[in-house]
């Protein structure tokens, strides 16, 4: 009965990292697409820039951690 609980408990964790990750890429997504139908561009461009800044800095830590965790 433990494991069921266990399995239980990672999945639940994985859904709810799941859905982190998820909802940040989409939200910024969705933004970044609002402005370009808009008039402002510039503002659409400079937005886009700054998420892939974010994912770019995201993805050196996760790989540092990743290296951290695998010594």
């Amino acid at each position: 009965m433990m494991e069921y609980v266990i399995i239980l408990v990672l999945i639940a964790a994985a859904c709810v990292i799941a859905v982190i990750v998820f909802s940040r890429a989409m939200g910024g997504g969705f933004i970044t697409v609002s402005r370009g139908v808009s008039v402002d561009h510039s503002a659409a461009a400079s937005g886009q820039q700054k998420q892939q800044k974010d994912r770019n800095d995201d993805f050196q830590k996760s790989r540092e951690y990743s290296e951290l965790l695998s010594k």
